[in-house]
């Protein structure tokens, strides 16, 4: 069909179709398929439209390719749970004793201890008001162990478990404090329990510091003996009096025999108050009218009436100050103002004055205006601090010539969280104010973020904020090692691993040892897990146990090495996984993984409640139920502790049979120990060397006859040189005398031929006088 178009009409460029063709999605080429274009606002939500379904197509293709991914990649064997403790179901906390032989559970009612083998309850300390939410457990005796604890009102208490029994020794407090409300937000005992570290904060106005305090550790000991002698006594059975004797008779007050002496609420209220002002009654748990204890195991602590020994208060530790300009008005003054006895590097020490420092700052805000206002604002919060207990050495040398503090804590060292310095108190210093300065400040080139300390306190591992990690040798004071693990992560946490799985250098000499290998775990924000070997001198690359994570399910949220067994750590990811790897291997795949039923899940898997005892042999973990409308066990409830036996487990069992011998972190060998040994190596080769100087006679006279065959030999061969050397002499004596008689003469002489026929010491001296005539 024609068209007619007036001559005279103008038609606009089609601006809109021409982008068209630019337009990447412009595939049809069939004129009758292209549509008129969407007017707006529709054209507008049909891009909406179509980005978000291309976003959505990418999201889709990410998680098929995962699940491929996932479907491919070999599995670790995965093992069922077999034990399932529902008593314990309300655990908020669990630790392992450092033997093995016990756990100690905190829950919503007081504490309980459980055989870490047999999951039989031991004992139990109950409180509907106390919610245990912290616990650190330290060896201090022969099977005696110091539980400190910390509540969900921020109390702390110090228990002694011994006998089968659990001791409220002390309610933690603030000495000398003032009356306004404090909170404990942190309690840590030294690893023998000398020391502990307690951290208050004042809620009114977000202040936090830290009271050492000095554990009456052998006054517990032999109080706690003494209490249990006593209990024994009184549970001992009694012959019955004679009818009409009331010698024996109980008097007003008294108490019977085999009855227990329980605290008297009022004092028990009045000492917590005391400790930590006035705190409102926490309402009664849900599990105050059930106890913990299962039917016919266990059994109560009682609440002896007796008084332990109370802890020293050592020294408090506050944040460091906020630098400020100095108090000078010339630079002369500056200088003089310097040297003012502030420790070096704690940034104190400065000739900075305020108006240098205003300035500064009124600078700096000026050209970066535009970037100052996305800043989050920083919201006001305490500093929380982190410490270490520390024995001497020639860094911290304070306590090293002290005879009876040889292998118990000396220093103590802080660093806040956000800041770039550590600081070391020394605990042994006499000293009337309890608030004195650091004996040194150790500063980094960035912010701390973890640190670690070996058993013995001899390394200490520094990690920092940009992916860096220092390793210290204490003792002697040197740095062992500094290296780069990553760039794009920073460093969430660090620990030692026992030396025993760490190869050692052989050496022959010297007879005692010098050095050791010892390997350091460090696990960064992005989810990898590295290997670092902290031997002297070493320059290997870190092994890679774990690689970096992309999908954020997949991101461990706790790694800890297994007690017991050093070559295993275990890792709990934020999906609800729990497996067990061999760090050793590096990148290999987990020995196993532990399986919950299907109607359970792992509890808060960002912050899990999970332990291994019996040295590696058992795994507790607490567990929620998915659905509550469903029993895995009768009458089970919504959450249990569920228990896996490792020693089942077939991949694990070369581990939990494994000797290992006992290798120390670091060996410092003194003066004495040298010789001592080298003395002891002596005696121990005595018989060797009787043996070698036999030896010897029977050889030496044979020697002696090759010596003198060679000492012949030599004389002969010196006499035909002198007699070689004097026909020499000879015939050069006669041909100097020759060419001096006729040294004029003009006749053709071989020269050469002479040199050589005199020259020769066994050839006979033939000269022809009538050749030279």
């Amino acid at each position: 069909m024609p068209v007619y178009i007036r001559k005279t009409m103008v038609i606009s460029p089609p601006s809109i179709l021409s982008r068209m063709s630019d337009d990447e999605d412009d595939y049809l080429t069939d004129p009758d398929q292209i549509r008129d274009l969407l007017p707006q606002p529709y054209r507008m939500i049909n891009k909406i439209i179509y980005n978000l379904f291309d976003d959505i197509w990418e999201i889709i293709s990410e998680r098929e390719n995962a699940r491929i991914a996932e479907a491919s990649r070999i599995k670790p064997p995965k093992y069922e749970c077999a034990i399932q403790m529902q008593p314990f179901g309300q655990a908020t906390c669990l630790s392992d004793s450092i033997d093995g032989r016990y756990i100690f559970i905190g829950l919503p009612n007081g504490l309980a201890a459980v055989d870490a083998m047999t999951q039989q309850t031991v004992t139990t300390w109950e409180d509907d008001k106390i919610e245990v939410t912290q616990m650190q457990v330290s060896l201090i005796g022969v099977q005696t162990y110091l539980l400190c604890t910390v509540d969900d009102m921020g109390v702390s208490r110090f228990f002694a478990f011994a006998q089968d029994r659990i001791h409220l020794l002390k309610v933690a407090s603030e000495q000398g404090g003032s009356g306004s409300k404090t909170i404990i937000t942190k309690c840590q005992a030294s690893t023998e329990g000398d020391f502990v570290g307690i951290v208050f904060e004042d809620t009114s106005n977000k202040e936090t510091w830290i009271e050492v305090q000095k554990l009456p550790r052998d006054d517990w000991l032999r109080e706690l003996e003494a209490t249990s002698k006593k209990s024994t006594s009184q549970t001992k059975p009694q012959s019955p009096a004679p009818l009409g004797d009331d010698s024996d008779a109980p008097a007003d007050g008294e108490q019977l025999p085999g009855e227990e002496k329980m605290i008297d609420a009022e004092d028990a209220e009045k000492e917590e108050k005391q400790s930590v002002g006035q705190r409102s009654q926490s309402p009664t748990s849900s599990r105050g009218a059930m106890s913990p204890v299962p039917p016919g195991g266990g059994g109560s602590s009682e609440k002896m009436h007796t008084k332990f020994s109370t802890p020293t208060l050592v020294v408090k530790i506050r944040p460091p100050a906020d630098i400020t300009g100095c108090n000078a008005s010339t630079p002369q003054q500056a200088t003089k103002l310097t040297d003012t006895g502030e420790v070096i590097g704690s940034g104190s020490n400065h000739s900075l004055t305020a108006h240098h420092l205003e300035n500064r700052k009124a600078v700096f805000d000026y050209f970066h205006e535009q970037h100052l206002r996305y800043l989050p604002k920083e919201e006001e919060s305490a500093q929380q601090p982190m410490f270490h207990f520390f024995t001497a050495g020639r860094l911290l040398p304070t306590g090293l010539d002290m005879p009876g503090q040889e292998g118990r804590p000396s220093s103590i060292g802080v660093w806040w969280v956000g800041g770039t310095q550590v600081f070391y108190y020394s605990l042994v210093k006499a000293s009337k104010d309890i608030e004195h300065k650091p004996e040194f400040v150790s500063p980094h080139s960035d912010v701390l973020t973890a640190t670690a300390v070996s058993q013995c306190t001899s390394l200490l591992a520094v990690g920092l904020k940009n992916g860096i990690v220092v390793i210290w040798d204490m003792h002697i004071g040197v740095n062992r090692r500094l290296i780069n693990l990553t760039d794009d992560a920073t460093i969430l946490k660090l620990v030692f691993l026992n030396p025993n799985i760490c190869g050692q250098d052989k050496v022959h000499y010297p007879p005692y040892g010098t050095k050791t290998n010892s390997y350091l775990l460090a696990w960064c924000s992005d989810g990898s897990v590295y290997l670092i070997n902290c031997g002297m001198g070493k320059t290997s690359q870190p092994i890679t146990v774990m690689p970096k994570m992309s999908d954020q399910d997949n991101l461990p949220t706790m790694v800890e090495p297994v007690n017991g067994v050093p070559e295993v750590i275990l890792v709990v990811k934020r999906n609800g996984t729990a497996f067990l790897l061999d760090v050793t291997k590096g990148n290999s795949l987990p020995l196993c993984q532990v399986n919950l039923p299907t109607t359970h899940e792992l509890t808060t898997p960002w912050d899990p409640v999970i332990t291994v005892g019996g040295q590696g042999h058992m795994m507790y973990l607490k567990a929620s139920q998915k659905d509550p409308s469903e029993d895995y066990v009768p009458n089970s409830g919504m959450s249990s502790l569920f228990v896996f036996t490792l020693r089942s487990f077939p991949t694990l069992d070369d581990y939990l049979r494994r000797q290992r011998p006992d290798i120390p972190y670091v060996i410092h060998n003194t003066v004495d120990k040298r010789i001592e040994t080298l003395l002891k190596e002596r005696i121990n080769q005595q018989a060797s060397r009787q043996r070698r100087m036999q030896e010897r006679w029977i050889n030496l006279k044979n020697e002696l006859d090759i010596i003198q065959q060679i000492k012949d030999t030599n004389k002969r061969n010196a006499d035909l040189r002198s007699e070689y050397v004097s026909v020499i002499v000879f015939k050069l004596s006669i041909i100097v005398s020759i060419f001096v008689e006729h040294i004029d003469s003009t006749t053709n002489f071989n020269h050469s031929t002479l040199f050589k026929n005199c020259m020769h010491p066994l050839k006979p001296l033939t000269v022809e006088v009538d050749i030279l005539h």
